[in-house]
C-alpha cells in the first residue's frame, strides 16, 4: 500500500476534518479495503489533536461503514470492505422515522423497478438468469411444501433482478427499502392467491428478460407492481 500522511488540523471542527481527510483517502482508493489505519496515538500526533477527538472521528467513520474496528490478536482499525447494508439500514431508519406509508413505497417501486426490469433484459448475464430461475424454483418449492413465509422468495427475486440490471445505484436503491418491502409483504401475506400470482408474474418477467425484450419486461413489471400497489394502499398505518 502506498504510504499516506495526514495534515495537522488548524480549524475548530477537529473531528469533522479528521473524518473528511480519511474519507477522501478511502474514496480515492489511496486507502484500500483491508488497509490498517494508524493507532489513536499515531493519529493524534499526525493531526495535532487529542486522542479523544480522534476517537470521536473514528466512531463517526465506523457508524458510516467506512472503517472496521477489530479486537484481539491482530486487531486494530481497518478500512472496511464495501458494504451497502450499513447505509441501507440508515436510510431505512430515516424512512421509518418519517412514518413512510406503504403507498409511498409502492410508488417508489413503480418508478424504480419497472426500469430495472428493462435494464435487466438488456444486460443480464447467464449467471443472472440462473439466479433468477433458482429464485422462482425456490418459491415454487416453498409453496408446494406449504411454506407460509413467501416474503423472502419474493424479495430475493427483486434483488436478483436489480443485480442483473448492472447499475449499482439502482441496486442500492432496492436494497435500501428492502426491509420496508419485507414489512409490507408480511402484512399482506400469508395470502395464497397473492403468492401464486407473484410466482407466475416473476416467471413471465424472467421469460421477457431472457428474450431480451426490454419493453415487455417493463410492462410486465408495471402490471406486477400495480397489483402490489393496490394491495399496499389498503394498509392504513405507516411503516413502524
Amino acid at each position: 500500500m502506498q504510504a499516506v500522511t495526514f495534515r495537522p488540523i488548524r480549524v475548530t471542527r477537529f473531528s469533522h476534518n479528521i473524518v473528511e481527510q480519511i474519507k477522501t483517502l478511502v474514496f480515492s482508493t489511496r486507502l484500500e479495503p483491508g488497509a490498517r489505519l494508524p493507532s489513536e496515538k499515531e493519529f493524534a500526533q499526525q493531526f495535532h489533536v487529542s486522542r479523544i477527538t480522534v476517537r470521536d472521528a473514528l466512531r463517526v467513520l465506523e457508524s458510516q461503514g467506512l472503517i472496521q474496528v477489530r479486537v484481539g490478536a491482530g486487531g486494530g482499525t481497518f478500512v472496511a470492505e464495501p458494504n451497502s447494508q450499513v447505509v441501507s439500514e440508515s436510510l431505512t431508519t430515516m424512512l421509518r422515522l418519517q412514518k413512510t406509508h406503504p403507498r409511498e413505497l409502492a410508488e417508489a417501486r413503480m418508478i424504480v423497478e419497472t426500469n430495472i426490469a428493462a435494464l435487466a433484459a438488456e444486460r443480464a448475464t447467464a449467471a443472472d438468469l440462473k439466479l433468477l430461475e433458482e429464485s422462482i424454483d425456490a418459491a415454487r418449492q416453498g409453496q408446494a411444501a406449504g411454506d407460509p413465509n413467501f416474503t423472502p422468495y419474493s424479495v430475493s427475486f427483486h434483488v436478483a433482478l436489480a443485480r442483473a440490471a448492472k447499475n449499482s445505484v439502482l441496486l442500492f436503491t432496492v436494497n435500501s427499502f428492502r426491509s420496508l418491502f419485507y414489512e409490507v409483504l408480511e402484512k399482506l401475506i400469508p395470502d395464497p392467491e397473492m403468492a401464486a400470482k407473484a410466482i407466475e408474474d416473476h416467471h413471465r418477467i424472467l421469460q421477457a428478460v431472457r428474450a431480451r425484450d426490454a419493453d415487455h419486461a417493463r410492462d410486465l413489471m408495471r402490471a406486477h407492481l400495480r397489483y402490489f400497489q393496490a394491495r399496499a394502499s389498503k394498509i392504513e398505518l405507516p411503516l413502524t
